[in-house]
């Protein structure tokens, strides 16, 4: 998994700041970090660790929009790709929560155009699939689903005549793990359960609770402006993207389709660090969450997850060549190269953010890291 998360390798520049006042007594040594960036490629960059007691400080460096003049900050709202999973995965376990659906359920009936879709097998024939698929499948990636550009099968695959509404899937549910589009459909499962769009009933059970108002599948015009550049990097440099969607979406993929502050993630993590709890009510219950972060990956299936396991919200760190992260720790990414890491053994949720391509960016993740080394040295310091 770690090989999937962290391939590919390229290279930006500006300025640092550092959002919010330090507290005498504190924290991570921001000169290692603002030295890293200033002798970067990188255009700009928001990182931020947060507490079950909800302190957060916050590391920001260049400006929202690439060679503009002003600071990024916590505030700023960026594309988050597959770190939208994680929000997606709490709304499907509430209605588990609530009886309206179980893990463990098979998914024929109320789903019957996603378990109906085919089996490619490596011969390349298509072939009806005889295991049914759950919830649980679809929650740790053990469905059959792959991404077409991660696949060289589905990349290949002849789409002519092709009905269906996913590409075919790669193998048997729980035969092992794949990396696909299993979180999109659980988005059309809360949707059909819920009788709510995706936007609607995020808003109404998770986002909007914890108040993660800059959080949108379609981002309000008043919070257009906050919108940070992206774009991609390649041998000439970084080159942008429009910045602002030209047109709002009207299918939402909770895969990967969310828009998102750093401060609300962080908002986030900090909620499940807190079993749920946050300001005012409860997410999810205690147990639903300590069910997140066990290893639903049996044995046999987890040398398929290069070396992790995976919960049912994000994968959970289970190697030993891990020297930060507790054992039991979650972490997970997005694909325009931000990254989240959450330990609640020692009290520890972090976010990273920038938003470019390719995924794998080596600059930029090592950037991330020694952010989260230099917060687990503020750990141990204490």
């Amino acid at each position: 998994m770690k090989k999937i998360l962290f391939a590919l390798i390229t290279i930006s520049i500006l300025t640092a700041c550092k959002t919010q006042k330090q507290e005498s007594t504190v924290i991570v040594d921001a000169l290692p970090l603002k030295t890293y960036f200033q002798n970067s490629t990188l255009p700009a960059a928001v990182m931020g660790y947060g507490t079950k007691e909800g302190k957060m400080e916050w590391y920001a460096f260049g400006p929202s929009v690439w060679d503009g003049k002003d600071s990024i900050n916590e505030n700023n709202i960026f594309r988050i790709y597959s770190m939208t999973k994680a929000i997606a995965s709490v709304a499907a376990l509430q209605l588990v929560e609530q009886g309206l659906i179980g893990l463990d359920d098979p998914l024929d009936k109320l789903m019957p155009e996603m378990t109906n879709i085919p089996i490619l097998t490596k011969d390349g024939e298509l072939i009806e699939a005889t295991n049914t698929i759950t919830l649980r499948h679809l929650l740790t990636h053990t469905s059959g689903f792959g991404y077409e550009f991660m696949d060289g099968r589905l990349r290949t695959f002849d789409k002519k005549g092709w009905e269906y509404e996913d590409m075919p899937k790669l193998f048997e549910a729980g035969e092992r793990w794949q990396y696909g589009t299993s979180l999109d459909w659980v988005g059309k499962i809360i949707e059909k359960i819920s009788g709510e769009n995706l936007e609607t009933y995020l808003r109404k059970n998770v986002t909007g609770p914890l108040k993660m108002n800059s959080t949108w599948f379609n981002v309000p015009e008043n919070l257009k402006e906050n919108i940070v550049s992206w774009g991609k990097r390649d041998s000439i440099g970084f080159q942008k993207y429009p910045r602002i969607p030209s047109a709002p979406v009207a299918e939402y993929s909770a895969g990967g389709g969310l828009f998102g502050s750093p401060k609300d993630y962080l908002t986030f993590l900090v909620c499940m660090m807190n079993n749920g709890k946050y300001d005012g009510g409860q997410i999810l219950k205690p147990e639903t969450v300590e069910l997140i972060s066990m290893n639903h990956m049996p044995n046999d299936l987890s040398s398929n997850a290069e070396g992790d396991t995976h919960g049912l919200a994000w994968a959970i760190e289970d190697s030993d060549d891990e020297v930060l992260r507790s054992r039991g720790s979650g972490y997970w990414s997005g694909l325009a190269n931000s990254y989240y890491s959450i330990d609640e053994e020692k009290n520890t949720a972090i976010v990273y953010f920038t938003n470019f391509f390719p995924f794998g960016d080596k600059e930029t993740y090592n950037f991330y890291r020694l952010f989260e080394q230099k917060v687990y040295l503020r750990n141990e310091n204490r």
